[in-house]
């Protein structure tokens, strides 16, 4: 049999890539002046250094594109923002784009896969603050420059680092296409996009409710705000102007007391509030109007309770909920989404009305508008006297019950985000999502997962309007002008321009733009938006991230490049993996101490050091403590070093497309670590083999089992492919790894140890052969997942160039004529043979140098008897079995004589020769079996009449009965696998009989 695939010699894209490679080699070695060692490898264990040497270079080969008859397939990385290194979740959107990017060159395909960094405004000015804060220094002791010259170096610096962190995992980024979402280039692109927006009237300047952040003095988008649970009486540690923090109690109803306006002192209406600092810009009380408790008072007026004089109308809204707190609610336009909605209602059915809202809290969060006692104190100061001062005037009526509550906690700075009325710049994005959202529903965008194109439809239902401003220096400023004083807004991307609309006078906008506003703009600008000239459409094949940032970003990148590049898509397909958390499920964060850098599985860390890293952090005592004791409880003895293909390995064997990933790193990535000792030891093998015969290109093997070897790795490909399609990462990871363990290693590589024993010279140089063929593309599929020590392994025992993995082409259609099923399901069957022998030599507890005899009966499949003889005379010895015969059906003698033992998931019984004593001592072992299953069984038929007993008492509680009937119908499903086990049980005492 040849094991020569003649389509692959025939297949252009082997001889272009051939003709090619000496002199792309040696351009590249000239340019990049690489210099490679010379392997010096131990065969006897895996060697993490001699694997990762000049791993600098080997990913810039991997990224360099030889291809040239192949499509182009072309990714982006996510932008990681430039505020410090990169964390696990990161390296998992590293591991899973680098596996498709490194699978499409295998099949000959052009892949580019580029990266970029993103500024990332909010988060990276926060922390160029608080470095220059430890450095006695404030942002707003200095000038714009002076501060943006400190982000600039900084951004610098964790780019630096980031790109270390890439190129270590293996990440096989082009870095000549790099781009940065502050560069020139994307500045004139987010300055054409804004002033193009703005122009069709879609970008305009109001007045609306925003999320604010007063130590930031910003908006925030909604990404950015964590919405968190205070049950009753929470302490929140809230950020001082001084850089310390204080604690202040959230979770509390107040119960105000507003006295009606013409009414003795005994008519009033009770108000619960959470927030009693804002009663100085309330409005008005709202009720529900068919609440019948407060019918008479509608349109009544009440007296604030702080602000002497001013009165406040009792309005009626179907909003305010009846059954929370009084069913009354006070009606702050300024400081609350739903009161502004209220309050816009009710003054478009009162036009006349002359009450406007206004603020009592500053982009400080300092108390204005309001008492002059009051007057520019912080908002939390201010909550407290306002109680003292309503309690003295007999007004505070204590507080009520208050479940749900929640509070907006600022990412960025753990400050409360306050609900603020702001002018700022607005994005109306309706009719970009309604286009955006048939994109997904027709087709013409896939989402993998299905589900989330769900969500993503969701997410194009929001009609509220982007707010585009934040406060800040870092970032676009927003190239809109205007007379300081004056709201004569000119946009424009010429200055000049605008100086001649506006005169001497004028000023630009000090703010800047929402950092997704530009990173939403990658495809375009990579695509020649600017130059007005294409370079593919859509411009990226497939768009990976992780699902938490699909509206914000992936949504917005689709709405944008719609509406700006004529109606053209950015991608064909979306792929959204999981949340990574703990191996508890818990979301990674610094103060849990869960928080890893991707380096420290590649390096190993110790325990000290770990600790040593959180007590150097910015972490508050409290939470220093838990982030140690849970270090104490996850790394006892720190994290070994695993090296990259390990960590990669730990990364892509969970279902990046679920939800959720509980990443148990140290764990999985030395599982990683076990399977890589196994591929050295493999190739140790392989040059055993290669020591005993000459150097040869292919041999003719007659051998059933080199047959099934090389049928097996075409199922295999085409298996690995078919998932790749799917971005079921982790199925093909384990494919290849079930492929190489099961059965090229316990299989194929133990049915060769013979020959290798006796010195076979004819039978190693077909295994050899054999295994060349199997191995070459198998480590080529490998190397998308596990790149440096599949290319390690191939270099040396196939004595090949360094980076000549990358120029071999493996895909389905070159190893179909391989396949052969009914040979598969032939070994199949010969292995559940081996596994049902080795069953009984456990049971029996015999001598693993017995040899047993053996007859197979089978019931009828596509290959014959004779062919399983020659399957399994090349591996059940090595179980300790001689197989005489293989039939139909076996004779009475043979019933008599043998034992029959089943063959798991098969049809079929081996027949064992045995002595009799050994028999006896075998139906003993099954009458305990026996015995065991049936009082099993019995325990929990017992169980289930208890069960049904407690649901039929009419005194059980309804939440019991229901944990209950759970608990029986799992007792019955015991109960029927006893009595299925039972039966099998007895039919073998039967057939020893």
């Amino acid at each position: 049999m040849s094991l020569i695939n003649a389509d692959f010699l025939k297949d252009p894209v082997f001889h272009s890539v051939k003709k090619e490679y000496e002199n792309t080699i040696s351009s590249i070695l000239t340019t990049q002046n690489i210099l490679f060692s010379s392997f010096h490898p131990s065969k006897h264990s895996f060697n993490i250094d001699e694997v990762t040497q000049n791993y600098k270079q080997r990913t810039e080969f991997a990224a360099a594109n030889y291809r040239k008859n192949g499509s182009l397939f072309r990714m982006v990385l996510p932008p990681p923002n430039v505020t410090g290194k990169l964390h696990l979740g990161h390296a998992l959107t590293v591991a899973v784009e680098d596996a498709i990017c490194r699978h499409q060159r295998n099949q000959g395909n052009k892949a580019e896969w580029i990266p970029g960094f993103d500024h990332a405004g909010i988060a990276t000015q926060v922390v160029v603050e608080k470095m220059l804060a430890k450095r006695g220094r404030r942002r707003q002791d200095m000038s714009r420059k002076e501060f943006l010259d400190e982000c600039h170096k900084w951004s610098e610096k964790c780019s630096s680092e980031i790109r270390h962190q890439l190129t270590r995992m293996g990440a096989s980024l082009d870095w000549t296409q790099n781009y940065y979402t502050l560069d020139p280039k994307f500045s004139e692109a987010v300055t054409k996009a804004f002033c193009t927006l703005e122009k069709e009237g879609l970008i305009t300047r109001g007045k609306r409710m925003v999320h604010w952040c007063p130590t930031l003095s910003s908006t925030l988008s909604s990404q950015e705000v964590d919405r968190v649970d205070v049950p009753t009486n929470t302490y929140i540690n809230v950020p001082l102007a001084n850089g310390l923090k204080r604690k202040v109690k959230f979770g509390q109803m107040h119960l105000i007391r507003y006295q009606l306006v013409d009414s003795s002192d005994s008519e009033y209406i009770e108000v619960g509030t959470t927030r009693p600092e804002t009663l100085f810009a309330d409005v008005a009380i709202a009720v529900h109007p068919e609440d019948d408790r407060y019918t008479k008072l509608h349109g009544k007026q009440v007296w604030s309770p702080v602000m002497p004089g001013r009165k406040l109308l009792v309005i009626t809204d179907s909003a305010v909920s009846i059954e929370k707190g009084t069913g009354a609610v006070k009606i702050t336009p300024s400081h609350d989404p739903l009161d502004y909605e209220i309050w816009n209602r009710w003054k478009l059915q009162n036009p006349s009305s002359n009450i406007d809202e206004f603020s009592c809290i500053d982009e400080n969060g300092k108390m204005v508008n309001c008492t002059e006692d009051f007057a520019g104190l912080d908002r939390f100061d201010a909550r407290e006297k306002v109680i003292d001062k309503l309690t003295n005037s007999g007004n505070h009526k204590g507080l009520i019950k208050h479940d749900g509550a929640q509070v907006n906690i600022c990412s960025r700075t753990g400050d409360v985000i306050e609900p603020r009325l702001a002018e700022q710049w607005f994005l109306d994005c309706k009719e970009m999502f309604v286009r955006s959202a048939e994109q997904l529903r027709t087709g013409k965008i896939e989402v993998f997962p299905e589900y989330q194109s769900h969500r993503l439809i969701d997410w194009f239902e929001n009609q509220e309007p982007w707010c585009l401003s934040r406060q800040l220096w870092w970032g676009h400023r927003i190239p809109a002008y205007h007379v300081p004083g004056q709201n004569n807004w000119i946009v424009t991307a010429d200055e000049q321009e605008a100086r001649q609309k506006l005169g001497e006078q004028f000023e630009q906008d000090q703010d800047v733009l929402d950092t997704w506003f530009s990173s939403s703009l990658v495809p375009l600008v990579k695509n020649g938006w600017l130059e007005g000239e294409a370079v593919q459409n859509p411009y990226l094949n497939v768009m990976e991230t992780g699902w938490d940032i699909s509206g914000f970003w992936v949504a917005r990148m689709i709405a944008l490049n719609l509406k700006l590049a004529n109606g053209e898509s950015p991608f064909g397909k979306i792929v959204l993996h999981g949340l990574v958390r703990d191996n508890e499920g818990r979301k990674m964060s610094k103060s849990l101490g869960n928080v890893i850098d991707p380096l420290d599985v590649l390096d190993g860390i110790t325990f000290e050091k770990m600790v040593d890293r959180v007590k150097e952090s910015a972490l508050e005592p409290a939470e220093i403590e838990n982030a140690v004791k849970d270090l104490t409880k996850r790394f006892p003895k720190g994290i070994a070093r695993c090296g990259p293909d390990a960590l990669r390995f730990a990364l892509l064997k969970y279902d990046i497309l679920s939800t959720d990933i509980p990443l148990d790193v140290s764990n999985v990535a030395l599982d990683g670590l076990h399977f890589c000792n196994k591929l050295w030891n493999l190739a140790a093998y392989y040059d055993q083999l290669a020591e005993k015969c000459e150097v040869i290109k292919d041999v003719d093997s007659d051998r059933l089992i080199d047959e099934w070897i090389v049928a097996r790795l075409s199922s295999t490909v085409s298996t690995v492919d078919d998932h790749m399609k799917k971005f079921s990462l982790h199925l093909a990871l384990s494919t290849l790894q079930k492929f190489i363990t099961a059965d090229i290693c316990d299989v194929y590589l133990e049915s060769t140890k013979k020959a290798l024993w006796s010195n076979d010279i004819p039978r190693i140089r077909q295994a050899r052969s054999t295994l060349q063929r199997v191995l070459q593309p198998t480590l080529v599929q490998l190397n998308a997942f596990m790149p440096f020590v599949s290319e390690h392994i191939y270099e040396r025992i196939f004595s090949r160039e360094p980076g000549s993995i990358l120029f071999d082409v493996v895909k389905p259609s070159l190893f179909i004529f391989h396949r052969n099923e009914e040979l598969e399901d032939a070994m199949k069957l010969v292995t559940a043979v081996m596994a049902a022998v080795r069953s009984t030599r456990q049971k029996l507890e015999l001598s693993p140098k017995l040899i047993f005899s053996g007859v197979l009966e089978m019931q009828p499949i596509e290959t014959t008897p004779s062919e399983i003889r020659r399957l399994a005379d090349d591996v059940t010895q090595t179980c300790g079995l001689e197989l005489q015969n293989a039939c139909r059906e076996v004779d009475e003698d043979i019933k008599k004589n043998y034992m029959a033992t089943p063959v798991p998931g098969h049809d079929a019984k081996l027949w064992l020769r045995i002595d009799s004593e050994s028999k006896k001592a075998f139906i003993e072992c099954l009458k305990k079996q026996l015995e065991k299953t049936v009082s099993r069984q019995e325990q929990y038929e017992s169980k289930v009449v208890s069960y049904e007993a407690i649901c039929a008492n009419p005194n059980t509680k309804p939440l019991n009965v229901l944990k209950t009937k759970k608990k029986a119908e799992n007792a019955r499903k015991v109960v029927e696998n006893a009595k299925q086990e039972a039966t099998r049980i007895e039919q073998l005492i039967e057939n020893q009989c």
